[in-house]
């Protein structure tokens, strides 16, 4: 009988409907736009951890729905008529309540689980790193989806008037919305929504590190305060007494309580680095991080090249490395004497293709990465720029620009002027501008332009 009655819940419920609308807005939202989540090494279906990553973000759109689908199911009683008949009734009200939630909250979380599972099978398929990183971003997410359906329940049995559903999914989605902007780095609402208020939020903000995942703390305390909202939300639909209404807000408020002291106070807090992510393999002297291990073969063979080419240097590097994390907004790359960087989270890398341009992509600045920030273009970035094309060349012998997509034809002509003019000077000459330019690029002090031209500008 119990799973007759299941079973009819499902077939009857707007269940169905809610899910097949999660499913649709998720993957009109993952195949239709263009983002971070399509771009390796953060899309949503190259690794594990982002796909549940990726999951949980989605929850900025699907968890109003759960929860406006949650309030018109809810309301099925007041808009029946049976209300009062189904108050009078011996069995427990739990008893029914559970099926209906049952069937509700079940049927979303499987379509939520479904999201991830397509961009965890695709993983598969794309040899993406795997950790068991994913499952507690998984586990929030499907408690996420049974509190929102729940709590929608709650308060459509609560308040059955045909504008709490749109009014409630609207204050959800707002809500959500405006704590997911709380909780990134930088932003203005920061100052009026405390960090760890914001982690009340069922929602994760854009993925910008495929590096982190989430810290334990911060799982365990979402998970906490869902609980209890999920809690409140099914005694709102189960109790029929206005006392016992009045105490079904107790669960959420307590969950709140314990919740808010064990989430992290600050971003930095609420992420950790996976230690499995960033354990290096190695093809020889070149290095990446398990998590991109795919880009090794691509990396190894212009890796060695670029060594051997800076290896004609006093104090040449003798490895190349893949950054193991992503660099701040504002954040100078590291640099070492014996070793040469690479950060493959910078897409102008990523995007090479040809085995020449990612050897001459190292060698640039004779094998030192920029001294700016790749946010913005002013003299300086364009001079050592200038310099990355000129020293590149020297050590391939066919001159190409580094970069050029950011210089106008003007300044392109002016380029390939300067560069006739270090190609003018001795080879000597050359070779100790080239060996000068090392250090400045080591130490970040000189304009590294001037240093090859002597001046001559």
């Amino acid at each position: 009988m119990n799973t007759r009655i299941l079973r009819i819940e499902l077939r009857r419920s707007i269940a169905p409907w809610a899910t097949l609308a999660i499913l649709v807005v998720a993957f009109g939202f993952l195949y239709s736009f263009s983002g971070p989540w399509t771009r390796s090494p953060l899309a949503w279906d190259e690794h594990w951890v982002p796909a549940a990553e990726w999951s949980r973000f989605l929850l900025v759109f699907l968890w109003p729905i759960a929860v406006g689908a949650g309030v018109i199911q809810g309301m099925r009683d007041s808009r029946s008529g049976t209300a009062e008949l189904m108050a009078t009734m011996p069995r427990p009200g739990w008893q029914r309540a559970a099926k209906l939630a049952g069937a509700l909250g079940g049927l979303l979380v499987l379509g939520y689980l479904l999201i991830f599972a397509v961009g965890a099978v695709q993983a598969i398929f794309f040899g993406g790193f795997f950790t068991f990183g994913w499952l507690p971003i998984v586990v929030v997410g499907v408690v996420a989806m049974l509190a929102g359906a729940w709590i929608g329940l709650g308060i459509g049995r609560l308040l059955p008037h045909p504008l709490t559903a749109p009014a409630v999914a609207v204050v959800a989605f707002a809500a959500v919305l405006l704590f997911q902007f709380a909780s990134s780095e930088g932003s203005a609402l920061a100052g009026f929504v405390p960090f760890r208020i914001s982690l009340l939020s069922p929602a994760m903000d854009v993925i910008d590190d495929p590096f982190n995942t989430t810290a334990g703390r911060m799982d365990l305390g979402q998970v906490i305060w869902l609980v209890g909202l999920a809690a409140t939300g099914f005694l709102l639909l189960a109790v029929r007494s206005h006392r016992t209404k009045a105490l079904a807000v107790v669960p959420a408020l307590v969950a709140a309580g314990i919740a808010l002291p064990v989430l992290p106070g600050s971003a930095a807090e609420a992420k950790v680095v996976d230690p499995h992510a960033t354990a290096m393999v190695c093809d020889g002297p070149v290095c990446v991080p398990r998590m991109l291990e795919s880009e090794l073969p691509r990396l190894a063979g212009p890796g060695k090249e670029a060594l051997r080419l800076l290896g004609t240097l006093p104090g040449a590097p003798v490895k190349v490395v893949v950054q193991d994390r992503r660099l701040g907004y504002d954040e100078v790359p590291p640099r070492a004497a014996d070793i040469v960087y690479v950060d493959l989270l910078d897409w102008s890398v990523r995007s090479l293709l040809v085995p020449d341009d990612v050897t001459r992509a190292l060698v640039a600045g004779v094998g030192t990465p920029t001294c700016y920030s790749l946010h913005g273009v002013d003299k300086s970035f364009v001079d050592e720029l200038v310099a990355r094309s000129i020293t590149s060349s020297w050590f391939l012998g066919e001159w190409k620009m580094v970069g050029s997509s950011r210089l106008s034809d003007e300044m392109k002509n002016e380029v390939v002027q300067k560069q006739e003019i270090f190609h003018a000077l001795p080879p000597e000459v050359q070779r100790d501008r080239i060996i000068a330019v090392r250090q400045a690029g080591l130490t970040c002090r000189g304009n590294q332009l001037d240093i090859l031209l002597g001046g001559a500008r």
